[in-house]
C-alpha cells in the first residue's frame, strides 16, 4: 500500500527501510495493521541508543484516536508472553511522557488501559517466579561449589 504523505508518497516498506520509523508507526495505526505496528515497535526498542526515547516521542504526538488504535493493539500484544516486552516497553513510552495527563481524559480509553492489568499481573507473576527459581539455582550451584573443596 502507498500512502501520500506531507513527505511525498511513501510505502510502508520504504519507511522501515529509510528507518523512518515515527512514520511507519503512524501509518500503520492509520491503516490498521497491529503486526507491522508491533514490528516496527520492536525494531524501536532494540536500538540501542535512541529508539525509546524516540518512541517515547512518536507516542507524545499521536491524537485520540491514534492513543485508542494503540491501546487496543497492546492489549492484545500483552495477552501473548512473546510479546509482553514490546507492548510494557510501548505503554511505558505513553504513561512516562505527556500523553499521560491526556489519557485520564478519554473516557473510551479506560476499557483500554483495564483490560490490560489481568495479563499485566500474570507476566508480573510468572517474571517473580523465574527470578525465585534462578536465584534458588545459583544459591544451589555456589554450594555444590563449596562442597567440592
Amino acid at each position: 500500500a502507498v500512502v501520500s504523505t506531507q513527505s511525498g508518497h511513501y510505502g510502508r516498506g520504504n519507511l522501515v527501510h529509510k528507518e523512518e520509523y515515527g512514520a511507519a508507526f503512524r501509518l500503520s495505526l492509520a491503516l490498521e495493521m497491529p503486526y507491522r505496528c508491533l514490528t516496527i515497535a520492536e525494531k524501536l526498542l532494540g536500538r540501542p541508543n535512541a529508539g525509546a526515547s524516540e518512541l517515547g516521542m512518536i507516542c507524545d504526538e499521536l491524537d485520540q484516536t491514534e492513543l485508542e488504535t494503540l491501546l487496543s493493539y497492546i492489549s492484545t500484544w500483552n495477552t501473548n508472553s512473546k510479546h509482553t516486552v514490546v507492548a510494557q516497553g510501548v505503554l511505558h513510552s505513553l504513561i512516562s511522557g505527556a500523553q499521560f495527563s491526556r489519557l485520564s481524559q478519554y473516557p473510551k480509553l479506560r476499557p483500554h488501559l483495564e483490560a490490560l492489568l489481568p495479563y499485566t499481573e500474570r507476566h508480573f507473576e510468572r517474571l517473580t517466579q523465574l527470578h525465585k527459581m534462578s536465584t534458588f539455582i545459583q544459591y544451589t550451584w555456589e554450594q555444590m561449589k563449596l562442597s567440592e573443596l
